[in-house]
């Protein structure tokens, strides 16, 4: 790892817009809301990759593990 960046719940709000810095992100209430999870890659920056409760699939821990598991199989 060559950078690490911490996180408060505050600046979780202000970079995400999820309410008093959820770790769940935004909500989640609507029928297209797993549709506008943020994806778990991005495309302008190569093998920057995404995961937890605020990414696709979502939160809990099972969904955060899946997350995870999405990223690595873009690695491969």
């Amino acid at each position: 790892m060559e950078n690490e960046k911490i996180l408060d719940p505050r600046t979780i709000e202000s970079k995400t817009f999820s309410f008093q810095g959820s770790l769940y992100g935004t909500a989640s209430n609507s029928k297209f809301s797993a549709f506008l999870r943020h994806p778990n890659f991005k495309n302008s920056m190569k093998g920057l990759f995404f995961v937890g409760g605020s990414v696709h699939p979502g939160g809990g821990i099972p969904l955060c593990l899946l997350s995870a598991k999405i990223a690595t199989d873009h690695v491969k």
